[in-house]
C-alpha cells in the first residue's frame, strides 16, 4: 500500500508541475501530460484505499491516518472532476498541493489497520464521516477559488477570470454546506445510537457546529445578500482554516471522543 501512496504523491506533484509550466509557457502538450499524471495519481491512490479496505474490512475512516488518506483522495477526485467537467485548470494549483500535504502528513501518522470498535460498527458512522470529508473537499475547492480570486485581483486584470473563480467559490460553499449539513444530521443519529444522546458538549462536536454555522453565514452572504468581492473571498479563506482546526487542531490539541 505504501508504494501506491508514494506513487500517488509523485504523480500528483508531476501533474502540478506540468500544469504550472503550462500556465507559464502555454504549451498545449503539457496540459495533456498534467491531466494524465493527475488521473494516474488518483488511480494509484484509489488502489491504495481499496487495499486498505480489503485488509481492514471496513471503510478507511477509523483513525487520523485513514481519514487523511480519504480526505486527500476526496480533494484529488474533486480536482479531477472539475478539470474534466468544466475544463478549469487553475484551482488545482491549490487543491492538489493540499491533497499532497495531507498524504505526506498521513505518512507521519501511519497506523496498522484493524477491525472497528463496537461503537463504530454502524452505517451511520460511515455515512457521517463520508459526508464530512466530501464537504471538506468542497471547502478546499472554495478556498482555492477565493485565494486565486485575490491573486487575480492583485496581479491579473481579467474580470472574466475573477467572475469564474467567484462562481466556483460560491458553488463550492453551497455543495460543501449541503454535505456538511448531512454529516451533522447523520452524526447526531450515530451519537444517539452509540451514546444515547444527539448532542454532547465536547470539542469536536462544538467546533463542527462552528464550521456549520460559519458556512451557513457564507451561504447567506453568497446567495441571499448577493455579496461579492475581496471581503467575502477573505471570509471564505478564513473558513478553510476553521475547517483545518476542527479536523486537525482539535484532535491534536484537545481531548475528544473522536479519534480524528
Amino acid at each position: 500500500m505504501k508504494p501506491l501512496l508514494t506513487a500517488s504523491v509523485i504523480l500528483y506533484a508531476a501533474g502540478l508541475i506540468a500544469v504550472f509550466i503550462y500556465h507559464v509557457k502555454k504549451t498545449a502538450s503539457l496540459e495533456s501530460v498534467s491531466k494524465a499524471a493527475l488521473v494516474a495519481g488518483l488511480l494509484s491512490h484509489t488502489a491504495a484505499l481499496t487495499a486498505r479496505v480489503y485488509s481492514t474490512g471496513h471503510a478507511p475512516m477509523a483513525n487520523m491516518y485513514e481519514t487523511l488518506l480519504f480526505f486527500s483522495w476526496c480533494a484529488a477526485l474533486l480536482s479531477v472532476l472539475v478539470i474534466f467537467r468544466y475544463g478549469e485548470r487553475v484551482t488545482e494549483l491549490v487543491t492538489i498541493p493540499v491533497a499532497v500535504l495531507a498524504l505526506l502528513f498521513s505518512f507521519a501518522n501511519e497506523k496498522p489497520g484493524g477491525p472497528l470498535t463496537l461503537i463504530l460498527r454502524t452505517r451511520w458512522f460511515e455515512t457521517h464521516v463520508t459526508f464530512s470529508f466530501v464537504a471538506y473537499a468542497f471547502f478546499t475547492l472554495a478556498f482555492s477559488a477565493a485565494l486565486l480570486y485575490l491573486v487575480h485581483d492583485a496581479w491579473i486584470e481579467n474580470n472574466a477570470g475573477q467572475k469564474k473563480l467567484e462562481d466556483i467559490a460560491a458553488k463550492s460553499v453551497m455543495w460543501g454546506f449541503g454535505f456538511f449539513s448531512a454529516s451533522m444530521f447523520s452524526g447526531a443519529v450515530w451519537g444517539y445510537v452509540a451514546w444515547g444522546a444527539y448532542w454532547m458538549w465536547e470539542p469536536k462536536i462544538i467546533w463542527s457546529f462552528i464550521v456549520w454555522f460559519y458556512y451557513a453565514g457564507a451561504m447567506h452572504a453568497y446567495y441571499v445578500r448577493q455579496w461579492r468581492g475581496k471581503g467575502l473571498a477573505y471570509a471564505t479563506i478564513l473558513g478553510f482554516f476553521v475547517v483545518l482546526f476542527t479536523y486537525l487542531g482539535v484532535s491534536i490539541l484537545m481531548k475528544s471522543s473522536h479519534s480524528f
